[in-house]
């Protein structure tokens, strides 16, 4: 990982877990995100886990969001994963995006899509933080004037009355 190109591999483990439910008798849950280096090859899928890779890269103008993850007591990775119901139980889990930023996980949830997150290692909390820290811009707080200050014409804008 560097900061000049700001981009990682991760491997992605999304596992099945078994649960005492009489329609569902297990769940797909996401249980580890690992950076690797280029050439490391991806461990194997089987019935219990469904590994992904996935190319994460940080962008300049989100830098506000990576702010927000690795300002939290503990930086996550965001992944965002499918299933295709129509293959019902046999159905499995699809890496769609992954990504270290609180906004760009909050537009997916919006969305109405799955989100997980898992705490992500120190070496990519640290990769992060720089990148966050070299790239983050904090905007100015505007002042806003009392309503007492504003012509009596305008005060209505600002939720006073006209007199």
């Amino acid at each position: 990982m560097s900061l000049e190109r700001a981009v990682c591999k991760v491997h992605v483990c999304i596992s099945k877990i078994a649960q005492q439910h009489p329609w569902v008798p297990f769940r797909w849950q996401l249980t580890q995100v690992f950076s690797v280096a280029e050439d490391a090859a991806l461990p194997e899928s089987s019935d219990a886990h469904a590994w992904s890779e996935y190319e994460v890269a940080l962008f300049e103008d989100e830098a506000d969001g990576y702010y927000l993850n690795c300002s939290s007591p503990h930086p996550v990775w965001f992944v965002h994963y499918r299933l295709d119901e129509e293959l019902g139980s046999e159905a499995r889990p699809e890496v769609r995006f992954v990504t270290l930023s609180y906004n760009e996980a909050g537009r997916i949830l919006d969305a109405g899509e799955t989100v997980e997150n898992v705490q992500t290692d120190d070496n990519t909390a640290s990769w992060l933080a720089a990148f966050a820290e070299k790239h983050f811009k904090s905007e100015p707080r505007k002042r806003r004037r009392p309503a007492s200050f504003v012509s009596p014409v305008k005060r209505a804008d600002f939720g006073g009355g006209s007199e």
